[in-house]
């Protein structure tokens, strides 16, 4: 017979977004239901800003990674067509944002959920969810069998194919946008000569992503153009030769090649009952930005409050205004990306054009704030 067990929450993914939920829901009685049996190893998300910074220290963990303060948009001859930079005020001497290495996010969150004594169980994979009077059943199957688990809220953090959302009865929706791009991660292994600034490279021939780790970390993410194999793309080869106008090929070893289609999808419904979404269960949106991790660390500093409330007495209602804050955010966030995006993208005769006016914009200044404003 599976068992079943109470909890105050329980946390489906323990990803960045669902291991911050539970930092910051301190020593309640806490599970997280993880389906992998590890940690990831291979960088994802790059950039954390100043608000995620902050979200993350108030659930105990510090964060290290290269300072960033925006982003250059160039030409194809590498000319800067403007200077973005994000206006969210600050305190004194803290960084805009970082470039980050997730993995290590990752371990030094796990740490903390540890010194919490925060129950993890990894290998556990959700199947079902059901609603009750006084909270949820989730059940799945462990490593040792199916599991039931009773909590009296359940929070999905479990990603794009969420079955939290589903059980809502939410769906995704979005604009349209839809762009595969190639991600390549490298390790540098000779001294190179490489730009410290984030680069997105507007050349209508190929646009590319330029992301500057700390050492001896770097990325470049290319689009695919009309009717290339994604599977073609990333072989070896390849990916040496869309490198060698960038870096050195035989300086560096690549970490991973990896093909990813860029989407502007937020979910309609963030809540049901005792059920909530955060993260990329509820959102997905492209890089160009750098809004994505932050924007799922934003979702559980919005939601920790308001369940510590619950815990504490409050009815379910508390969590009434969590998906309507939260959405209209994120809508605006995705809409700023989505319009970086498809300047970086735009083909000739276009972008010839582009880069006449954004250089007279960048001259007259402003057109950054309309461009790079995700505060919230």
């Amino acid at each position: 017979m599976p068992s079943l067990l109470t909890y105050d929450v329980a946390i489906v993914g323990l990803g960045p977004v669902g291991a911050t939920l539970s930092a910051l829901l301190g020593e309640r009685r806490v599970v997280v239901l993880e389906r992998d049996t590890a940690a990831h190893t291979l960088p994802r998300a790059a950039h954390l800003d100043g608000h995620a910074l902050q979200i993350l220290r108030s659930a105990g963990v510090a964060v290290d990674g290269r300072p960033l303060d925006g982003f250059d948009l160039v030409d194809r001859d590498g000319r800067l067509l403007f200077r973005g930079r994000p206006r969210e005020a600050l305190p004194a001497g803290a960084p805009a944002g970082l470039l980050v290495h997730q993995p290590t996010v990752e371990r030094a969150l796990r740490q903390r959920l540890a010194e919490l004594g925060v129950e993890t169980r990894l290998g556990h994979t959700v199947e079902y969810i059901r609603q009750q009077d006084d909270g949820a059943v989730v059940a799945g199957t462990g490593p040792d069998g199916p599991f039931t688990v009773e909590a009296r809220v359940v929070v999905g953090c479990d990603g794009a194919r969420s079955v939290v959302r589903e059980t809502i009865g939410g769906a995704l929706r979005g604009g349209g946008f839809e762009q595969p791009w190639l991600v390549v991660d490298i390790l540098v292994r000779r001294p190179q000569s490489l730009p410290d600034r984030l680069l997105q490279i507007a050349d209508p021939a190929r646009p590319t992503t330029y992301v500057p780790f700390a050492d001896p970390r770097r990325r470049w993410e290319f689009k695919l153009l009309p009717g290339e194999d994604p599977d073609a793309l990333r072989q070896p080869e390849t990916v040496r030769k869309l490198l060698a106008p960038h870096v050195d090929p035989d300086a560096v070893e690549i970490e991973r090649a990896v093909v990813y289609t860029f989407h502007d999808l937020v979910a309609t419904r963030w809540r049901r009952g005792p059920l909530a979404i955060a993260g990329d269960a509820a959102h997905q949106m492209p890089p160009f930005l750098g809004q994505g991790l932050g924007a799922g660390l934003r979702d559980v500093a919005a939601l920790a409050p308001r369940l510590l409330d619950i815990l504490d007495g409050a009815p379910l209602s508390v969590l009434d205004g969590y998906g309507s804050e939260r959405q209209r955010h994120v809508e605006s966030v995705v809409r700023q990306a989505v319009r970086l995006g498809r300047l970086v993208t735009l083909p000739e005769p276009w972008a010839a054009l582009r880069d006449r006016t954004l250089r007279a914009a960048h001259r007259a200044g402003g057109l950054h704030r309309r461009l790079l404003d995700v505060r919230g």
